[in-house]
């Protein structure tokens, strides 16, 4: 039985996000239709319920959705610390907190459309300077974090529930079965960076999160991991039984960052288990939608070849 996943990050810091996202939304809409799992990371989360006014291939009947925040706590918990607080005019305070925070929203778009590579490189290469600029403006910088997050998305003839966990940065998972076969899927974002803080926060990330998937008869993970194939990441996927459905199937890892002029892999999508045969892998995208080529592969899930007892 076929199974096809897509991953990619959407990169909302990154330069020209209010057209950008146009060009997102008419590339997915192009896959929404053949796709069984899509796993969307730095994607734009807005406080109130209009997520689906950002992501118009999201009004396909034929889909489900989950948002995950990864930002160190949900939008529902905040809702709910105001309900706690002011009980009687909770819904007012939700829906101006909420007016207040799209229009924030808005204008981290647009800081983000005319100087968000910008910013990225300054964050990286000059923290203090980023941190700095950050003290005189905390909205538009910090209050940025709160919009970024994932986006799990699957066909509705799989039954399952998407659910959050945090391992250091948000992660995203499903656990469903298909053609017999009890499968966990999870959509994640490592810690970004190259100096020792990012590698060791690394490193714990997935570790933890093979200890969430190691039992598991069939693992899929997918997303922007934030390393190459010569880093400690896909070493231990490697020494743990994860095949690199790229490697496997191309013989070498599809570069996918950045799109202008592509340079390194930082994407994959692994599995693990037995009786799983990859069928094809495709890369796609372009600088008009981000900075990240998106991944696309289709696996054959096949049943479990039961053995007669003797």
């Amino acid at each position: 039985m076929k199974l096809s996943i897509l991953t990619w990050n959407i990169n909302f810091m990154h330069d020209h996000w209010l057209k950008r996202v146009e060009s997102i939304n008419s590339t997915l809409e192009k896959h929404i239709n053949n796709t069984d799992i899509i796993a969307l990371q730095e994607a734009t989360l807005p406080f109130s319920n209009g997520v689906d006014d950002i992501y118009k291939f999201l009004k396909c009947k034929k889909i489900k959705y989950t948002t995950g925040s990864e930002f160190f706590f949900e939008r529902d918990f905040l809702y709910k610390k105001i309900n706690e607080v002011f009980p009687k005019y909770d819904k007012i305070i939700t829906n101006i907190f909420e007016y207040l925070m799209d229009k924030l929203l808005f204008m981290c778009g647009y800081l983000f459309s005319h100087y968000g590579e910008y910013m990225k490189t300054l964050y990286f290469s000059h923290p203090y300077v980023c941190i700095f600029i950050m003290c005189l403006c905390p909205l538009l910088f910090i209050g940025s974090w709160f919009f970024i997050g994932m986006v799990t998305i699957v066909n509705q003839n799989i039954k399952t529930t998407v659910k959050s966990k945090y391992v250091g940065r948000a992660l995203q998972i499903s656990e469903f079965v298909l053609n017999e076969r009890e499968i966990i899927f999870v959509n994640t974002h490592l810690t970004p960076g190259l100096n020792e803080s990012s590698v060791e926060k690394r490193k714990k990330e997935i570790k933890k999160i093979y200890e969430i998937v190691k039992d598991n008869d069939i693992s899929i993970l997918a997303g922007d991991f934030n390393e190459t194939p010569d880093g400690f990441v896909y070493k231990f996927l490697t020494k743990k039984g994860f095949i690199s459905t790229c490697l496997s199937k191309k013989g070498y890892e599809l570069k996918t960052f950045p799109t202008g002029k592509l340079k390194k892999c930082i994407d994959y999508i692994w599995v693990k288990g037995n009786s799983v045969d990859i069928q094809d892998v495709i890369h796609f995208g372009n600088e008009k939608d981000t900075d990240h080529k998106a991944i696309k592969v289709v696996l054959d899930i096949k049943k479990k070849i039961k053995r007669k007892k003797r």
